[in-house]
């Protein structure tokens, strides 16, 4: 089972560099273009609960391209209305009303301004819902974009208000006998599409990997989508990802497949789980994970494929209890997408000893007569300067003394590592140049990158895009 429903949710990071891709960036756009990465966001499963607030996961440093809401989990049956929630506030009644939504809603309007997609998902893995018409199919159809598209609909009930999504999502994991009907509730949403031809709308799904596909292969077979979020886990031993001793990934079959269908030109994605235990909720499906460094050699065999369209992963929340080299899971995915490569571990940090100078006064006495002899001061600093005051003789009455008290000589033992202190007139300090450092065309910054900022003198730390800044 892919996903399993109940109120959870999102994600965190780090700070990036901004600006557009160049350099090494561009070079792996051109290879994958468009290669997008998609989480799928408001339920979990497992104990693993996602940041509630959805804007969170639409930050630059998200690493984050397509947001899916999950899930509308009831329809059909004897009604036409569908509803369920999303995160850990946002509930859709029967009647079709939101619930504590407002939220959720400015922080999509937030989302889209930052150029992330909003997907409406319906279906689920632990829901309610079944077709049993062609007309009900097409009411319910309707209904979704009366509700969450761009309608000006102002009669039926719309849970975020004037906000609308980018699409609706089919995650359907038990069809009830369904499928046939499905067609024509994807028809009567594209048929709506283009009714406001100045937004673009998607249609995606989310299938098991098997072919045939048991729930959502006739729904395939007979409709038009654009993404696929195929999910190669939890179906040993007909298909996985190939790692862990699991079953072999079945991607060109995929390919193959939809070469016949309405959907012959819609995109790929391998869909993955975001940590051990998201598969299914318990330690069990650990199998089906792929860590970083594997996912990374599963990307790079696709990457080149026309119909591949990047990574899918279940779920924010997963994502985000799942953090190694400074990255979470998402991060990982999109970094790998752009450079072919997870995050980086932060490099050792090394230490250079730092020598003190010692000054040692050196004194010879003529040992025939007593003599008291007082040093007034000593002082020295820093191997740079020493300053003797003569030494006091005093003579007592009973006899002559003789003594000789030598100046005291410093000896350095070794040279500091510090430079020396250069102030100015204003007596502030100006720090010394770096005589060592990153060198020059090496990596100092970018998203997910944890190493030193401090590039050898005279170069300076340049950012050349998102994920790559150099020492130039």
């Amino acid at each position: 089972m892919m996903r399993l429903s109940g109120f959870l949710t999102i994600l965190g990071l780090t700070a990036v560099v901004a600006g557009w891709p160049t350099g090494r960036d561009i070079l792996w756009r051109r290879q994958t273009p468009g290669a997008q990465n998609v989480v799928y966001w408001g339920q979990n499963g497992g104990n693993t609960v996602a940041n509630n607030d959805l804007s969170y996961y639409c930050r630059s440093t998200s690493g984050i391209d397509v947001l899916v809401l999950a899930f509308i989990y009831q329809y059909g049956g004897s009604s036409n209305i569908p509803y369920g929630g999303f995160g850990q506030s946002c509930y859709v009644t029967s009647n079709g009303q939101g619930q504590n939504c407002a939220g959720l809603a400015a922080a999509i309007a937030t989302c889209q301004a930052a150029g992330i997609k909003i997907i409406l998902s319906i279906g689920g893995a632990t829901s309610t819902y079944s077709l049993r018409s062609r007309a009900q199919a097409e009411a319910i159809g309707q209904y979704l974009w009366d509700s969450y598209g761009n309608s000006g609909n102002k009669v039926v009930q719309r849970p975020f208000g004037k906000v609308f999504v980018n699409g609706f999502d089919l995650d359907i994991e038990s069809n009830g006998g369904s499928s046939q009907w499905y067609r024509y509730m994807v028809a009567k949403l594209r048929s709506n599409f283009a009714k406001d031809p100045k937004n673009r709308y998607y249609i995606t799904g989310a299938p098991q990997c098997p072919i045939p596909e048991p729930n959502m292969g006739v729904i395939i077979s007979n409709s038009q989508f654009d993404y696929l979020f195929v999910q190669f886990y939890n179906n040993n031993p007909n298909c996985a990802l190939g790692v862990n001793g699991g079953a072999p990934m079945n991607y060109k079959s995929w390919a193959s497949f939809l070469s016949n269908t309405p959907s012959k030109n819609a995109k790929i994605f391998i869909g993955v789980p975001a940590a051990p235990t998201a598969a299914n909720g318990v330690s069990s499906g650990s199998i089906y994970y792929a860590t970083p460094s594997q996912l990374a050699s599963i990307v790079k065999t696709y990457r080149t494929d026309a119909r591949f369209g990047g990574i899918m992963m279940w779920s924010a929340g997963f994502s985000d209890s799942n953090v190694s080299n400074g990255c979470t899971y998402a991060q990982h995915a999109k970094r790998i997408l752009v450079s072919g490569a997870p995050c980086a571990p932060a490099p050792a940090k090394t230490t250079t000893a730092k020598t003190t100078p010692k000054t040692t006064p050196k004194t010879t006495t003529i040992a025939k007569k007593a003599t008291t002899t007082t040093a007034k001061k000593v002082t020295t600093t820093a191997a740079k300067k020493v300053t003797t005051t003569a030494a006091k003789k005093t003579t007592t009455a009973a006899a002559k003394k003789v003594a000789t008290t030598a100046k005291p000589t410093t000896k350095t033992t070794a040279k500091t590592t510090a430079p020396s202190k250069v102030t100015t007139k204003a007596g502030l300090p100006i720090a010394p140049r770096a005589t060592t450092g990153i060198a020059q065309w090496q990596q100092c910054g970018g998203l997910g990158y944890t190493g030193s900022t401090v590039c050898a003198y005279p170069y300076k730390c340049v950012a050349q895009g998102i994920w790559w800044s150099s020492c130039r």
